[in-house]
């Protein structure tokens, strides 16, 4: 392609909503001022309107895919370019907390409901996430609990993981003489479809 590479987009981090129409409209923008051109300019070579290119590099607007070649075209990429740190993992750090009770520890991209559960001694409770129709797994960072899967019980001590399959029911207990703390999950669980021969 004609014109300066696209080798200086950088890898932003994602932003607060993680919206992959922010992350394309902030690379968009970002090649569109490298090349110098105008908002005008790239929106006229991409039969679109001024105002709608502007509520796409803003993310406000996420292009279809006709769109989006057209406007990969005016800015002298390949769809390639734009797309190329889509597929890779975005990161999030943290702390695991220390105040009794459930905290939500998911965001909206992630596919998986997590919470961190701090308990007292003895307190008991039912599973911090969903668990209709859900994968579930829970580990105990530190302390010890009785997690009892559909009646039965199970005892995880530091370190200890434990998953369960389309579960119905899930109950817990803070065991021994320090406060637990763990990490809970839920996910979809999926669906296997069998064919007869």
């Amino acid at each position: 392609m004609a014109g300066r590479p696209a080798d200086h987009l950088s890898e932003r981090e994602p932003p607060a909503g993680g919206e992959l129409a922010v992350r394309l409209g902030g690379r968009l923008r970002e090649r569109r001022l490298a090349l110098g051109r105008t908002l005008a300019d790239v929106a006229r070579e991409a039969d679109l309107s001024t105002s709608y290119l502007s509520a796409v590099e803003h993310g406000s607007n996420m292009p279809s895919l006709p769109v989006l070649a057209r406007l990969v075209h005016a800015l002298r990429l390949t769809l390639h370019e734009l797309l190329r740190d889509e597929d890779r993992t975005h990161l999030r750090t943290g702390d695991l907390p220390d105040a009794p009770g459930a905290q939500e520890l998911d965001h909206p991209q992630l596919r998986l409901r997590v919470s961190a559960l701090v308990s007292r001694p003895g307190e008991s409770g039912v599973a911090p996430v969903p668990i209709a129709h859900a994968t579930v797994f829970v580990f105990v960072e530190r302390g010890a609990l009785l997690v009892e899967v559909d009646g039965t019980p199970f005892a995880l001590g530091q370190g200890d993981a434990l998953d369960a399959v389309d579960v119905s029911d899930i109950r817990w207990e803070s065991l021994g003489e320090v406060a637990a703390v763990s990490v809970w999950g839920a996910s979809r669980a999926r669906s296997l479809s069998v064919r007869e021969a």
